[in-house]
């Protein structure tokens, strides 16, 4: 009966100490408290041990035991905790980089893509001025060549028609060398008669 009145006593000693931690405890929920919580179950634990010691009472020794080994267990839990966060927290920094990475290597190869895509612009414009200039180059080249052969026809055309007009000059020439010595002859002729008619009334 002793030992239930002084285990009760301990109890309701231990509760009324821990009371105003456990509500800073309960109320700010952080990793630091929870350790604080740890330790404070470590304490109770111990002072637990001391008192079932002094009061030779097992079950409080029991309880200390038990409770010493579920601060164990929490503050293990907590470790297991603070392993799986810092894994957790590396992780997502691993994540980040390879999305960082991924994403530079995305803008490298849409920058890529696009250098790729103005020189190949380039090319094609290059190869339009080309063929445009080579067509121009050509067509000026047909013009000249039909301007020249037009030119060199006109002449032609001049020549053949200053022969021909050579040809009729030449043939009014003996035309009028002919005429010209009929005349002349039947002037002869007319003389001679004139020249024999007078011979005759002169005889």
């Amino acid at each position: 009966m002793l030992k239930n009145i002084s285990r009760t006593a301990v109890d309701k000693y231990l509760k009324v100490v821990r009371t105003p931690v456990d509500a800073v405890i309960k109320r700010t929920g952080s990793e630091r408290s929870k350790s604080l919580g740890v330790t404070l179950d470590r304490a109770d634990a111990a002072a637990r041990n001391v008192a079932g010691t002094a009061l030779r009472d097992d079950s409080l020794k029991d309880e200390a035991r038990t409770r010493r080994k579920a601060a164990d267990e929490r503050e293990r839990a907590q470790r297991l905790r603070g392993v799986a966060t810092e894994h957790a927290q590396e992780a997502d920094a691993k994540v980040e980089e390879a999305e960082a990475e991924a994403e530079r290597q995305r803008k490298q190869a849409a920058q890529e893509a696009e250098r790729k895509k103005q020189q190949a612009k380039k090319r094609r414009d290059a190869a339009k001025q080309k063929a445009e200039k080579q067509a121009a180059e050509r067509k000026q080249a047909a013009a000249k060549e039909a301007a020249d052969k037009k030119a060199e026809a006109a002449k032609k055309s001049k020549r053949e028609k200053l022969s021909q007009l050579e040809a009729k000059e030449a043939a009014l020439a003996k035309k009028e060398e002919a005429l010209t010595a009929n005349a002349e002859s039947k002037r002869l002729e007319d003389a001679a008669a004139t020249a024999k008619s007078k011979r005759k009334n002169g005889s």
